[in-house]
């Protein structure tokens, strides 16, 4: 078991978007993602289904030419092979539990 609080991971980079692994096991991995206004995520597809949880700050989920606003709350899911990425309005943190 691994219990950790999001205060304790959070990092930001000015160089690009920060991927901090908080918890991996055979069928998931837990990550908890930082990026400084403007910095993005690319859109991209892959196997394994994704869940974003928005914890702190605005900015816009990336999917198949669309961009939807997130805030604190908002909730993301991601099926495999979807189109997903991320792009920051501000400081954006946000966790992703990716399966398969």
């Amino acid at each position: 078991m691994i219990v950790r609080s999001l205060s304790d991971v959070i990092a930001f980079s000015p160089e690009q978007a920060s991927k901090i692994t908080v918890a991996e096991g055979d069928h998931c991995r837990v990550t908890v993602w930082c990026l400084e206004p403007g910095q993005e995520i690319r859109p991209h597809a892959h196997a394994g289904d994704h869940v974003w949880v928005i914890q702190q700050g605005k900015g816009w989920f990336l999917s198949q030419g669309q961009e939807h606003r997130v805030s604190p709350g908002v909730i993301v899911f991601a099926p495999a092979g979807e189109v997903h990425g991320m792009r920051a309005e501000g400081q954006l943190v946000f966790t992703s539990v990716t399966a398969g």
